[in-house]
């Protein structure tokens, strides 16, 4: 059971990877008897009166970031970023005195967790002012930082990272090196720990009418799947006449039909899922995922030690484009331009057993990710709760 210490969370809905970050740290807190209660907190919501854009349009910046991702419109996300972080400047002293106000009209919290990026420098302001000495620890949910101004900022206490690169990146934005807690890798929920595995492969595959000596190639493109992947999948199927193909589509019904008119065509060869919260038996069952460069997908692949084809292009999200570096400098799988060059890079692997199985060795030594469990260690440490752990090991 957690203790009666408060620790306060700040995550934000832009994207999916926040709020699984904060809803994996506090499950993992409750398993785990953490020595403090974990309260999450929606970041936008006690901002949203000085969200100009809100005022205009009604939309929220966390509104207009999605809208961004489902419309494609990728190549517009540095110019737009740059200039919220000019909005932000301009409007700083005024964010500062509301987040004051609203952290001075609680109780004292223990520590301040932030698991978003852009406030952070802003945060550590605010709890100076409303609250003098309770810490604020950044947890870095990107394999990398995108500077300047995105995740790692002055004033603050401890910043978490889940990379050699990122360690390095804060040293240098300044950060000194006793402030910078090095982890094993992106926060995985706790569930994912007990999942997966080859008795999971075997039933899974069992499930969905796949033998054990065929080739599954798993596609998952985020919680609403991606409009390219009927395409893909048929594509998929045509250059490998031996592969077999699973399609998460997630929270997607439109995007299940459309695959799903797709199965006929493909002799049986095509299993098509919606949202499933089964993806670490469905990674077990699979010998190669193929997804977008996200940190979260990444995560858990190589913690279930499957290799990875991915796409690199103007579409890519900026704080994702280390991501696809990750993948092509430690030789995890294979970067393609873009999504028409998949199926014949998935064919080449499939093909070559020796660099498949060479893969999956170097995906095998990565160190063990416990990162869900350290950040809690980290933080207690941080609020006085526990004494310090030294960094975990390496990892990517």
């Amino acid at each position: 059971m957690a203790g009666e210490a408060e620790v306060l969370l700040f995550m934000v809905d832009a994207g999916g990877g926040h709020r699984a970050a904060a809803l994996a740290l506090g499950a993992a807190a409750e398993e785990s008897g953490a020595p403090f209660t974990l309260r999450v907190q929606n970041f936008q919501q006690i901002l949203v009166g000085l969200d100009p854009l809100h005022r205009l349009s009604g939309l929220s910046v966390e509104d207009a970031y999605n809208l961004i991702l489902r419309r494609r419109w990728n190549v517009a996300m540095v110019p737009l970023l740059r200039v919220m972080h000019g909005v932000i400047r301009l409007l700083r002293p005024r964010i500062v005195r509301a987040l004051s106000a609203w952290l001075a009209g609680r109780p004292r919290p223990a520590a301040v967790v932030s698991v978003m990026p852009h406030f952070n420098a802003i945060m550590a302001e605010a709890l100076r002012t409303a609250h003098p000495g309770v810490p604020l620890v950044v947890v870095l949910t990107d394999f990398a930082d995108f500077p300047p101004r995105f995740w790692i900022e002055p004033g603050i206490d401890r910043v978490v990272v889940g990379s050699d690169e990122a360690r390095e990146q804060a040293r240098t934005l300044g950060l000194a090196a006793e402030r910078v807690s090095r982890v094993s890798g992106m926060i995985l929920r706790p569930g994912f720990y007990r999942a997966g595995g080859q008795e999971a492969r075997a039933r899974m595959r069992a499930e969905l009418g796949l033998a054990e000596n065929d080739f599954v190639v798993m596609l998952l493109f985020g919680g609403k799947g991606s409009p390219e992947m009927p395409r893909l999948a048929e594509a998929l199927l045509v250059a490998d006449p031996a592969a077999r193909v699973v399609a998460v589509c997630g929270d997607n019904p439109g995007l299940v039909a459309r695959m799903t008119a797709v199965e006929p065509r493909v002799n049986g060869r095509l299993r098509t899922l919606g949202f499933s919260d089964r993806v670490a038996d469905l990674l077990a069952a699979s010998d190669l995922l193929v997804t977008k460069p996200g940190p979260g997908s990444l995560a858990e692949a190589f913690h279930a030690g499957v290799p990875v084809v991915v796409t690199r292009n103007r579409h890519t999200i900026p704080q994702e484009r280390f991501n696809t570096d990750l993948v092509k400098s430690r030789r995890l799988g294979l970067v393609v331009g873009g999504w028409r060059e998949i199926p014949e890079a998935v064919a080449r692997l499939h093909a070559d057993t020796a660099e498949r199985t060479a893969i999956r060795a170097r995906i095998a030594a990565l160190p063990a990710n416990r990162a869900v469990y350290e950040v809690l260690e980290i933080v207690a440490c941080e609020a006085g709760l526990r004494r310090c752990a030294v960094d975990a090991p390496s990892q990517p």
